[in-house]
C-alpha cells in the first residue's frame, strides 16, 4: 500500500474526540497505515455535517464521517429528503447513542397533542435550535410538526417566539438549560444534563406522535421508539417519539478496503480509551464500545472491509453475519 492522508469528519466536541481516538489508531505508534501516512481530524458545525457529511464523503473530501440518528445514513443511501439523490456509503460502526427527539410543552397550557397547537392557533415560546443551524434535531421537529400542518413560521404568525435558545454545552452543571418564559421545548439529546434539569425545573409535558403519523415517517425511513415510562419526572407513562438513537460511523461505498479493516482495529485496539471520554452521568455515549454489537444490526450495509474483521476476530459469527447488516 502506497502512504494515505485520511480524512475523518468528526463536527463538535464530541466527535472530534471520537474522531481522534479513531485517527490515534490508525496512525500513533506502531501505526496500521504505510509509513509516512497521516490521519486528519475535521471539525466543523455539527448539526450541518450531519447534513453535509454524506455529500463530502461521497465528493471524497473526506474518508469517513460521523452522524446521528444512525438511520440518517440510510436516507443519504437512498436519496430520501433532506437529501436529493442516492449516495455511495457504507457503514463502518454504529456506536451506542440512547436518543429521542421530543415534543415537551409545559403543563399550563394545556396542551395534549401535537394537533392541538394548530386547533389553537397557540403562541408557543419555543425553545429549540436556531434556524440557521441546520441541524437534523430542527429539520427532524420540522418534518414532524408538517404532519400535522404546522410550521415554524406559523408559530410566530400565531404571536409565539423561536427562541433558537438551546446551549452550546448542554452537560454542564450550571449552564441555563432554557429562555426564561418558554412554554415548549423541541429537541433531542435527551441524554444531556439539560433534559434533566428542564424536567426538574419545570412541569412539562412530552406530546406523543400520533400512530398514523409514526406510520408515515416511517414510509419515509425514519425510526419508530418511544420515550419510557419513568425516563423523566412527570412521564408517567410510555410516550411514542422518533427514536433518534446511535453514532454512524460510514464511509463511501468503494473506500479502499484495507483502510476499512484497520478502521476497525483502531476502534477495538482504543474502545477503552474511547468510552473514557464520555464519563456517567449524562454520558453522550451511553454504553461500551461493544465489538460484538458495533458492526451489528446497522440499516445499510457494512463495508466489506469492516465486515472482513468483525467477522475474522469472532465479533460477528459467519452464520449470522447476513442477517445482521442490512440487505
Amino acid at each position: 500500500m502506497e502512504r494515505m492522508d485520511v480524512k475523518i469528519l468528526g463536527g463538535g466536541g464530541n466527535w472530534i474526540g471520537l474522531g481522534g481516538k479513531i485517527a490515534l489508531g490508525l496512525d500513533g505508534y506502531y501505526s496500521r497505515l504505510p509509513k509516512g501516512s497521516t490521519v486528519a481530524v475535521i471539525t466543523s458545525e455539527p448539526g450541518l455535517m450531519c447534513l453535509e457529511g454524506p455529500k463530502w464523503v461521497a465528493e471524497r473530501k473526506v474518508d469517513m464521517a460521523i452522524t446521528t440518528p444512525d438511520w440518517f445514513v440510510k436516507l443519504a443511501l437512498e436519496g430520501k429528503p433532506p437529501f436529493t439523490r442516492p449516495l455511495p456509503l457504507r457503514m463502518l460502526a454504529i456506536f451506542p447513542h440512547d436518543d429521542r427527539m421530543v415534543f415537551a410543552v409545559k403543563r399550563e397550557t394545556q396542551l395534549r397533542t401535537l394537533a392541538d397547537i394548530k386547533e389553537r392557533k397557540y403562541p408557543l415560546k419555543l425553545s429549540t435550535l436556531p434556524r440557521s443551524s441546520w441541524h437534523p434535531a430542527l429539520w427532524g421537529a420540522e418534518t414532524v410538526m408538517a404532519e400535522y400542518g404546522i410550521t415554524l413560521d406559523n408559530i410566530v404568525e400565531w404571536g409565539g417566539t423561536l427562541l433558537g435558545d438551546r446551549p452550546r454545552f448542554m452537560n454542564i452543571a450550571g449552564v441555563k438549560a432554557v429562555t426564561e418564559g418558554f412554554d415548549a421545548v423541541f429537541d433531542e439529546a435527551i441524554m444531556t444534563r439539560r433534559w434533566k434539569t428542564l424536567t426538574e425545573e419545570h412541569d412539562l409535558k412530552f406530546l406523543p406522535i400520533d400512530p398514523e403519523v409514526m406510520k408515515r415517517l416511517e414510509a419515509k425511513g425514519w425510526k419508530a421508539g418511544k420515550l419510557p415510562k419513568g425516563r423523566f419526572r412527570g412521564v408517567d407513562e410510555d410516550v411514542p417519539a422518533v427514536d433518534f438513537s446511535n453514532w454512524a460511523l460510514y464511509c463511501h461505498a468503494e473506500m479502499d478496503e484495507e483502510l476499512a479493516y484497520m478502521t476497525i482495529a483502531a476502534i477495538d485496539e482504543q474502545k477503552i480509551e474511547i468510552k473514557n471520554l464520555y464519563p456517567e452521568p449524562h454520558a453522550a455515549m451511553t454504553g461500551p464500545v461493544d465489538m460484538t454489537k458495533i458492526g451489528r444490526n446497522s440499516p445499510v450495509p457494512l463495508h466489506p472491509g469492516a465486515e472482513r474483521y468483525y467477522h475474522e476476530k469472532g465479533y460477528m459469527p459467519a452464520a449470522r453475519k447476513a442477517s445482521e447488516s442490512a440487505p
